[in-house]
């Protein structure tokens, strides 16, 4: 009867939790991002499935193939495998544990000879007063899921890298396509230059201009192939394959965009971005284990129970004879340790703080990196409709320069010097394709999508 009262008195007092109770900090949320160009709404870029807003079915294709093989994923999936098991000890603690012990002995120097035996039963519960165990398993759980959050990033990264480096991709496939037509057309540039030479109409001066641009453009597919296959072992190596080639589909200009780019609420990036979910899960384990450490002033008690059989005669034990059973409690009072839980404690709330302070300034960041993606879109989009109107203008003066030199209105210096400043915005115009496609990548992750 007194054994039934002391656990029911216990069990009560197993209630008390001491320690913070986690609480969201306050976040000022600014009401739309810097840089946007619609008022703000619910809906946002990142509510997109990463195969909704990429339309090339190869680059899907390749982002799939990354997903399953990618070692930074395996990596993430192992490390939420190992949190699950971290969880799963740290909770055990608040059960009792049974376990089975069975000995025997048989001494004796002169008859007779004496054995003992036992086999017993031992249950052991260390009854959790102050909420120690129970504030381990709430870090342990968080610890859990900013793994997973973690594990999301991770998928979010590698979607945006995939996409990138595709898109690097067939930025030296189109610059190398005009590279080398452009070759073919300075080629032949040189042969009028040189039949023109040795007419009698033009200059060994104009010669040797016409093959520095030849030569020039030669120098320029080099650099472009050796971009073009470095890029191509990138993509392998991110969809955890050997070095090697890489399949296309849409071309660089024939890459759809989204007609709108909405940036959606800032409050809601909190709940989006795998990043912050996870620096918060953080920051709930730590508030967890300052719980930890301030149970550690307060008593324990741990709780043991025996039961089986004890005899002299082994015999006896296989039949059930000598009953025996113990039962033992113990309160575990801290009086002196030197400041060993007192330094503990310091040591929680310090890193609680810390976390604080890291969750603060990630916010922020994610802010600002959004902000700065919404910037660099719109800007990219402008800059690339300003090069494409250069280089249409050049594209006339190259043409006019190569009809004055053959009418023998200018010298070859004036076709040279058209025909690079052509080559250079064209190849400008291209890479500005691409950095708008690089952009909007860029702004998809900053708003947290990408892992769906």
């Amino acid at each position: 009867m007194r054994w039934t009262i002391l656990l029911l008195c216990v069990a009560g007092l197993a209630g008390c939790t001491v320690g913070p109770n986690y609480k969201r900090p306050n976040v000022s949320a600014p009401p739309q991002f810097r840089g946007a160009q619609t008022p703000p709404a619910q809906a946002s870029l990142a509510d997109t499935k990463w195969f909704d807003l990429f339309q090339d079915d190869v680059l899907r294709g390749l982002i799939a193939d990354a997903l399953k093989s990618n070692y930074d994923i395996g990596i993430a999936a192992q490390r939420v495998l190992g949190a699950e098991g971290q969880l799963t000890a740290t909770r055990s603690a608040l059960f009792p544990h049974l376990n089975g012990q069975v000995d025997s002995s048989r001494t004796g120097l002169v008859s007779p000879i004496i054995s003992d035996g036992e086999a017993l039963g031992v249950a052991s519960w260390e009854v959790d007063l102050f909420g120690k165990l129970r504030r381990a398993t709430q870090a342990a759980r968080a610890e859990l899921l900013a793994t997973r959050d973690t594990q999301e990033g991770v998928i979010q990264s590698l979607v945006a890298d995939v996409a990138i480096a595709y898109f690097d991709l067939l930025d030296y496939d189109a610059e190398l396509d005009y590279v080398r037509e452009s070759l073919k057309t300075r080629q032949q540039s040189l042969d009028l230059v040189i039949a023109r030479e040795q007419g009698g109409v033009g200059s060994m001066l104009d010669v040797d201009q016409a093959k520095n641009l030849v030569e020039t453009a030669q120098a320029q597919v080099a650099l472009l192939e050796r971009g073009q296959e470095q890029t191509e072992n990138l993509i392998q190596f991110l969809l955890g394959k050997p070095p090697g080639p890489v399949r296309r589909g849409r071309k660089l200009t024939d890459q759809p965009q989204p007609p709108q780019v909405p940036a959606g609420l800032p409050s809601a990036l909190l709940e989006r971005r795998p990043d912050l979910l996870a620096t918060e899960q953080q920051l709930v384990a730590a508030n967890a284990r300052v719980g930890v450490a301030k149970a550690a002033f307060f008593p324990s008690i741990n709780l043991t129970a025996y039961g089986g059989a004890a005899t002299s005669d082994l015999v006896g034990i296989a039949e059930r004879r000598g009953a025996a059973y113990s039962m033992l409690g113990v309160v575990d009072i801290p009086i002196f340790d030197a400041g060993r839980r007192r330094g503990d404690y310091k040591t929680a709330k310090a890193q609680h703080r810390e976390y604080l302070l890291a969750y603060l300034k990630s916010i922020d960041g994610a802010f600002r990196d959004v902000s700065d993606a919404l910037i660099g879109y719109q800007k990219t989009r402008e800059y690339t409709a300003a090069q494409t109107r250069l280089t249409e203008t050049l594209r006339d003066q190259s043409k006019r320069a190569d009809q004055r030199y053959v009418g023998g209105v200018s010298s070859y210096l004036e076709v040279l010097d058209t025909e690079r400043q052509r080559l250079t915005a064209e190849q400008e115009l291209i890479r500005a394709q691409r950095d708008v496609l690089a952009a909007l990548v860029r702004l998809y992750k900053a708003l947290g999508g990408g892992w769906q």
